[in-house]
């Protein structure tokens, strides 16, 4: 009687580690480049546009997942990254050069700067780059 017990026992938890793994592993193949479902698209500058995508939905237990591309819809599309709806990105223009600031929402309202780039719109719009 203690045999089958045991046996059972092993049972769930070999049913709730192929659980575990079959979750990690759709959740590793989710694209966050996916440009299937535009979520947003603003300016930016002067026809320089953030266009931001719904990735992933979180649904009840995590976060959604963004994508944000710019892009002056002639010349090119630009992949900035990923974030989730507990960050963003911020974006400002200077003449020829586009700041991108990726920023994470703390728990007291403030933002904190993860990561920073600087991209020239001239050379962008000669590379002609579609991501």
């Amino acid at each position: 009687m203690v045999k089958h017990i045991n046996c059972r026992r092993q049972g769930w938890a070999i049913t709730a580690v192929i659980i575990l793994f079959g979750v990690i592993l759709i959740i590793s193949c989710i694209d966050k480049k996916s440009k299937k479902e535009l979520f947003v698209k603003r300016s930016v500058c002067n026809n320089i546009w953030r266009e931001k995508y719904l990735v992933s939905s979180g649904g009840a237990h995590s976060a959604e997942l963004y994508s944000d591309y710019i892009t002056d819809s002639v010349n090119f599309r630009v992949y900035i990254g990923s974030h989730d709806e507990y960050g963003g990105f911020d974006y400002n223009c200077n003449g020829d050069s586009l700041f991108v600031r990726k920023v994470m929402n703390n728990d007291d309202g403030s933002a904190s700067i993860i990561d920073s780039s600087i991209f020239r719109l001239s050379v962008l719009r000669k590379e002609h780059k579609f991501e």
